[in-house]
C-alpha cells in the first residue's frame, strides 16, 4: 500500500515539474519565415536553389570541431540525423546514404549535404518525460551546406539554431523533434527544386 501511495507521489511531482520544460527551435537573428516551410523552424538563409535532377540522390555527411566530433554521443546524435534523414528520403522517393567523409565528384546527379555541428546537446524524449526541466536544454548550432555531387558546385547553405526553453510543458522539442524538423526543411528545399 505504502509503494503504491509512494509511487503515486512521485508520478504527480513528475507532473509538475514537467509541466515547467519545453523547446522551440529558434533562429540567431530575426529574418522571417520562408512561406511553405515548416512552422517549427525559422531560416538564417533564403531557401537553397536545388537544379531538379539534383534531387533524386542525397548524400548527407557530418562534421565538426574536435570537441565535438570526440564527443560521446556524437555517434548516438549522428544516428538521430542519419535514421531521420532516411525517413524522410524514403517518403520523398529520393536516394539517400549517410557517409563519414564527404563525397567526391560523382558520374551520378545528386546533392551532398554537409552537416557542419558547432555544438549540440541531446536530450531524448524519455529523459525528457520523466526528469522533465532537470534534463537542461536540448539545442542544435548547425550549418548545412549543399554541393552537387556531380561537378561539386556550392548550391548554397542554411544556419539552423535550435534551443529548447523553460515554460511549454512536457512537449518540449527535444533533440529527435528537432532534428526532423530541420530536416523537414532540407526536403523543402529539395521539392520546391526547378
Amino acid at each position: 500500500m505504502n509503494t503504491k501511495r509512494t509511487l503515486t507521489s512521485l508520478l504527480s511531482a513528475s507532473v509538475l515539474v514537467l509541466a515547467g520544460c519545453a523547446s522551440s527551435p529558434q533562429a540567431t537573428t530575426d529574418s522571417p519565415k520562408n512561406p511553405g516551410q515548416p512552422a517549427d523552424i525559422t531560416r538564417i538563409a533564403p531557401a537553397v536553389s536545388i537544379p531538379a535532377i539534383s534531387t533524386r540522390k542525397m548524400v548527407l555527411t557530418m562534421t565538426g570541431p574536435k570537441h565535438v566530433v570526440e564527443s560521446k554521443d556524437w555517434s548516438d546524435f549522428k544516428r538521430e540525423w542519419r535514421d531521420t534523414f532516411q525517413d524522410h528520403a524514403k517518403e520523398a522517393g529520393v536516394a539517400f546514404s549517410f557517409t563519414e567523409t564527404a563525397p567526391s565528384i560523382s558520374t551520378e546527379d545528386g546533392t551532398a549535404i554537409l552537416v557542419d555541428v558547432a555544438d549540440y546537446r541531446i536530450v531524448g524524449i524519455g529523459a525528457r518525460i520523466w526528469f522533465g526541466i532537470m534534463t537542461g536544454n536540448a539545442f542544435i548550432d548547425a550549418k548545412v551546406t549543399y554541393t552537387n555531387l556531380r561537378d561539386g558546385k556550392r548550391l548554397g547553405e542554411q544556419q539552423y539554431n535550435t534551443t529548447s526553453s523553460a515554460g511549454s510543458g512536457i512537449f518540449a522539442k527535444v533533440t529527435p523533434q528537432q532534428v526532423d524538423a530541420i530536416a523537414k526543411n532540407v526536403f523543402l528545399d529539395l521539392k520546391t527544386a526547378k
